[in-house]
């Protein structure tokens, strides 16, 4: 079933900002332009599908301030992470997924995925899954992981925020993630926040519904 990171439908708002990347960039987006490698799949331990909206903004090459908004979902069963983007009425415009076989990608609005699968997966992947084993009652911890320097900062055993930066400077600048969690039983925040100082856009993800996938649900 898919109502279709805990989030991130981050995806879904790449893609949709597809034409403010290319503004900010003075070429097309390659999947090789954003460092990082993706986790497996089954690294996010909870098997559920996350309903959400999503609202992504940017900055024009001409100054003018951009935003779209839109409903989305974020689905983990068994070895694969999929993330729809829909349309208003609730079409999917796309869809990609990532198994031990590779990434599949289903586009049904020519021209939508001008920014590449592997961003929106990324995205996800840096705001839902865990980047350190357990929770912290409160404080701060820092690794370094893939080549970048993750912070995370806990308040009252919830995760209130989380960084990124590359140890080699390139690109420059933050991936800063601010997480609200209204639902104590959920397995995702109620709200996060992505402010991707890398490529230079902000996308706020609200999640409405968490539904957890059973045993009697699953291959």
């Amino acid at each position: 079933m898919i109502c279709s990171n805990r989030t991130l439908c981050v995806a879904a708002a790449l893609s949709l900002t597809a034409g403010a990347c290319q503004q900010l960039r003075p070429r097309g987006l390659d999947g090789a332009d954003y460092p990082g490698a993706l986790l497996e799949p089954t690294a996010l331990p909870t098997q559920a599908v996350w309903q959400q909206q999503v609202t992504a903004r940017w900055r024009r090459a001409d100054g003018e301030d951009m935003e779209r908004a839109f409903p989305a979902a974020v689905q983990r069963r068994g070895d694969a992470l999929t993330v729809v983007g829909l349309s208003p009425v609730g079409a999917v415009g796309f869809s990609v997924t990532q198994t031990p076989a590779g990434i599949e990608v289903v586009n049904n609005i020519p021209d939508q995925m001008v920014v590449p699968p592997r961003f929106i997966l990324l995205d996800v992947q840096r705001a839902l899954y865990p980047w350190f084993d357990g929770p912290l009652p409160a404080g701060e911890r820092t690794t370094t992981r893939q080549g970048e320097q993750i912070s995370e900062r806990w308040t009252d055993g919830a995760l209130a925020e989380r960084t990124f930066a590359r140890l080699d400077g390139e690109p420059a600048g933050l991936i800063r993630v601010t997480y609200e969690w209204a639902e104590p039983g959920w397995a995702a925040p109620t709200r996060a926040v992505l402010d991707n100082g890398w490529f230079g856009y902000r996308l706020t993800i609200a999640t409405n519904r968490e539904i957890r996938l059973g045993s009697e649900e699953l291959p």
